[in-house]
């Protein structure tokens, strides 16, 4: 072989390689159709996580929350400063209805005690019913904003309605706002509008979808509406997003349960469950859309289900959760009962879309081949660090040494992911830490964060304590190890680099061949 032939082999050589690393270190399923393949790409787990601590009561020795606190949601401030919102039923001059209380922590302070959001501005004590699933979320100028399902009644109607509210250091909180309702003054939403998520973009607009009975055009079945707000126009009005597509109205069944998440372009993703009948069957699947400036937004696709066009997710996929990582690839997990190597339990099954979707994953169980996850995993939550680690969260009453086998105990779990070592094997959170298990009943609705070196996670947790015999909020942290070189490029962008700068040179020397 002449020189010149060389160089023309050498071009080839690395996009034929860079094809083969690609295929075998993009961070997707590797298993077939069928699912039956084990998980093979993992590693044992190397979490570190303090104790729990009760963040609902008992700041400085002062127990008086004696009601039930749940539905915890939980953001950090570019501070790294922690903030957590719960529902709470604890009476109080707020009146004897479920509130939003928050609590926030600081490393030189402390966490503080729980405040009612929901009520009380300016003393005045308006908000006489339910106030439940809250989230938050917080912009670059670390102003807070949290939106929550309402069934006080107002000139908005008899109905549940999603509120918001928002604090900033110079204004402290501000009062209630219905943005499900109202727009213009028009009182059109006649129906529940429940399960709210929010995101804010990298231009501090706030992004917030729920799911909503209020009939319309789309029919009488839930559906996922979405309204915004921006500085320059407020909150717009409430749109339906899972249905109408084109002017086609397909999707004829509920759809419930969304996440959102924002990318660093400004783009929003939205997934949920929808129990809407197609090729994919009569079982609930995951959905998702998607909305850029340029094109509005998407069709809704179904991501647990039709790979390649083969339909082997036979049974329900629920409650799902999604993130994005710093390449704006997307990540969405939920819990799916459908059978498999693992078992007929429930299990977490994760997805991500790099050039397209991937085959759905079940991360909850198999590792080492070892399936020994038969309880049920259940309602996840996914959160990524700056440096693309994913960590994933959930509610397990799989029986161990901490207990379980049925609803009475149940525990947090925890996996994570990182490029070079794939998918951890399972921790419990919630209980166990330094061979101690305490936790010995259900810990539940977890929600996670993670900084640059913690993952912080919150739960309801029903354990008796010296906090009484209600359920409280606990609070935990999780050391993240350390990735060598900083952030970097997640693997499935650097061979696609690879590839492509492989592909350019060896179309130059084809070209130059040819010319000469």
């Amino acid at each position: 072989m002449n020189k010149k032939s060389k160089t023309y082999l050498i071009p080839f050589v690395i996009f034929i390689i860079s094809l083969v690393l690609f295929s075998f270190k993009m961070p997707i399923s590797n298993q077939n159709q069928e699912l039956n393949d084990k998980n093979l790409n993992l590693r044992v787990s190397g979490m570190d996580y303090s104790n729990a601590t009760v963040i609902s009561d008992g700041i400085q020795d002062i127990i008086w929350n004696d009601g039930v606190s749940r539905y915890p949601d939980i953001a950090l401030d570019h501070l790294g400063n922690v903030h957590v919102v719960w529902a709470d039923d604890t009476d109080g001059i707020w009146g004897t209805d479920y509130e939003i209380m928050y609590a926030s922590y600081t490393a030189s302070s402390g966490w503080s005690f729980a405040t009612v959001i929901s009520d009380g501005y300016d003393d005045i004590y308006w908000n006489n019913d339910w106030s439940v699933n809250p989230v938050i979320a917080i912009d670059s100028s670390n102003n807070i904003h949290v939106v929550w399902a309402d069934e006080t009644n107002g000139i908005w109607g008899t109905d549940t309605e999603i509120m918001h509210v928002s604090y900033s250091s110079s204004t402290g909180w501000s009062n209630v706002t219905v943005i499900s309702d109202g727009y213009n003054n028009n009182y059109w939403n006649s129906d529940d509008s429940l399960q709210p998520a929010i995101t804010i973009d990298n231009n501090d607009n706030i992004h917030v979808v729920w799911c909503d009975n209020t009939n319309g055009i789309w029919g009488s079945d839930w559906e996922i509406m979405y309204a915004s707000y921006s500085a320059s126009t407020g909150w717009s009005n409430a749109t339906v997003i899972s249905d109408g597509y084109n002017d086609i109205y397909w999707n004829d069944d509920s759809s419930t349960h969304p996440s959102i998440a924002s990318d660093n372009t400004g783009d929003i993703h939205v997934v949920w469950q929808d129990n809407s009948i197609g090729v994919w069957g009569i079982d609930a699947e995951i959905m998702y859309a998607r909305y850029s400036t340029s094109l509005g937004w998407s069709n809704a696709t179904v991501i647990s289900d039709g790979h390649n066009n083969i339909y082997w997710n036979d049974g329900h996929s629920v409650d799902p959760d999604i993130a994005i990582d710093s390449s704006n690839n997307v990540h969405v997990v939920w819990s799916d009962n459908t059978d498999g190597a693992w078992g007929s339990d429930e299990e977490i099954m994760y997805t991500s879309y790099i050039l397209d979707w991937a085959i759905p994953i079940v991360i909850s169980d198999g590792y080492d081949d070892i399936f020994w996850n038969n309880g049920e995993s259940i309602s996840p939550s996914i959160t990524i660090n700056p440096n693309n680690i994913i960590y994933v969260a959930w509610e397990d009453d799989t029986l161990g040494a901490w207990g379980g086998g049925d609803s009475i105990d149940e525990e947090i779990m925890c996996v994570n992911y990182t490029v070079g070592d794939g998918w951890s094997d399972v921790t419990i959170i919630s209980d166990g830490a330094g061979g101690i298990y305490w936790n010995d009943h259900i810990s539940r609705e977890v929600s996670i964060v993670a900084g640059t070196n913690i993952v912080h996670a919150v739960w309801q947790d029903n354990t008796n304590g010296i906090w009484g015999i209600d359920e409280e909020i606990m609070y935990t942290t999780i050391s993240i190890p350390i990735v060598p070189g900083g952030k970097g490029i997640p693997f499935g962008n650097v061979y696609l680099l690879i590839t492509l700068v492989s592909t350019v040179a060896l179309v130059i020397l084809v070209k130059k061949k040819n010319k000469f």
